[in-house]
């Protein structure tokens, strides 16, 4: 009885030393992002060790799944498409070769196959929610709303997961890596459709008709992450900031981050006790959104009034405990105090916009990096569709930055992180 209980201790305890690492990829990523490419690689156990299965909700390969294993077979890696519909979900020879693999890549492009008419319908009219033919040479790109449903109903019906679920976490305890859109990976509410202005007005006072609903799955996402976050992807270049606020708000979860595109937070110990790194392209300023919205009052969504939100935006090489909160920069960024290279803040006059891309980020690092303490900017109304205008007001009287050029050798970019921007988002009028 004593064996017993000691081989069950130190099975828990390899589950917790041994390296887990879950990749939340922020969208679109470029087939030629080589870090992020071959940091995959490597925590699959590297070139010459990995075997990495690609997972999708469909009855073959799909479109986005060949672009994957296009790419891990260019970098001399063993791959296997493993396609898997309502029926191949519950197959222990699929299940078996799951488990076999040191790697998964989850897809979210699901076959073609909407879960009702009433999805697909609503999907083909909403033009931010289905967004055409993607982008080539990327990977993680937006999908319409009803193949992020598909994927999550088939891996994880109702919350519960299935035996291919299950094999996928396998490969992950005994120290493999899981790859795949960050905005499914959680275990908190995942986010189905809308923009940040609809998800702003949604349920509030204001008349509104925007042309993209909000909605989120309250099932949760495929719990690969074991914390209570939010997680978004496509963050900063969609405007998306204040949808995963509202999310936190609706869903009574205080903390959320969103990951940019073509970039990744590289967790270890998702499971256990995670801390997740940033990692980028070369010589690029993206990053991760992070977002605290404890101190918002409780009636903030019916009155679209958001005030003491807490956000901070991390860059490459910060790494965060997602337990914690707590951020390690490199030792090659330095404290920003009092080095601040502007005089004035530069407000957005579309703080939202799909047209100029990631105007919060944009604002944010531009009010870190001048000798201002607050800047407001806004979003204009519109009547067709009817929006009314919203203003948002940055202050960083409490934030703390830190910045450098990037150490590549190559590039003049100055990537600037930051901890403790306040920020408040008020709904005005329609004109």
């Amino acid at each position: 009885m004593i064996y017993i209980t000691l081989i069950t201790f130190t099975s828990w305890l390899l589950t917790l030393t041994v390296g887990q690492n879950l990749v939340l990829i922020g969208g679109n990523l470029r087939v030629d992002n080589a870090i992020v490419w071959e940091k995959m690689v490597k925590l699959a156990g590297g070139q010459d060790v990995a075997r990495i299965g690609v997972v999708s909700a469909s009855d073959d390969v799909t479109t986005e799944g060949d672009r994957v294993i296009g790419t891990f077979l260019r970098l001399g890696v063993k791959v296997t498409g493993i396609p898997v519909n309502e029926s191949r979900v519950n197959d222990t020879a699929v299940v078996n070769l799951i488990m076999q693999q040191t790697g998964i890549f989850i897809v979210e492009d699901s076959e073609d196959k909407p879960a009702s008419f009433w999805n697909r319908f609503t999907s083909l009219i909403r033009p931010t929610d289905s967004p055409g033919e993607p982008s080539m040479g990327v990977v993680c790109y937006e999908t319409a709303s009803y193949k992020r449903q598909n994927l999550l109903e088939t891996l994880r019906p109702s919350g519960v997961d299935s035996p291919v679920l299950r094999a996928i976490q396998s490969v992950l305890k005994k120290g493999g890596m899981v790859a795949g859109n960050a905005a499914i990976m959680g275990k908190a509410p995942v986010i189905i459709s809308g923009d940040s202005i609809s998800s702003l007005l949604a349920g509030t006072r204001f008349f509104s008709s925007p042309r993209d609903q909000f909605s989120f799955r309250k099932e949760g996402g495929l719990a690969l992450l074991n914390m209570e976050y939010v997680i978004d992807s496509h963050l900063s270049e969609k405007g998306r900031e204040v949808r995963t606020i509202r999310t936190l708000l609706e869903s009574n979860i205080t903390r959320g981050i969103g990951v940019d595109e073509n970039t990744a937070l590289v967790v270890n110990n998702p499971l256990a006790m995670p801390v997740g790194k940033v990692v980028t392209a070369l010589g690029v300023i993206s990053g991760v959104f992070y977002v605290d919205v404890s101190m918002v009052p409780a009636v903030s969504m019916t009155n679209a009034l958001y005030e003491n939100v807490i956000f901070s935006f991390f860059t490459v090489d910060d790494s965060l405990d997602f337990t914690s909160g707590k951020v390690v920069y490199p030792s090659w960024k330095k404290r920003m105090f009092g080095l601040e290279q502007f005089k004035s803040a530069v407000p957005s006059d579309d703080i939202f916009s799909l047209v100029w891309p990631s105007q919060w980020r944009q604002t944010a690092l531009r009010l870190m990096n001048c000798n201002e303490m607050n800047v407001t900017s806004h979003s204009p109304a519109s009547i067709v569709p009817l929006v009314p205008g919203v203003t948002v007001v940055f202050d960083r009287s409490g934030a703390v930055g830190f910045a450098a050029h990037l150490p590549d050798n190559f590039s003049n970019t100055y990537v600037i992180s930051f901890q403790g921007m306040s920020a408040s988002v008020k709904v005005l009028r329609i004109l």
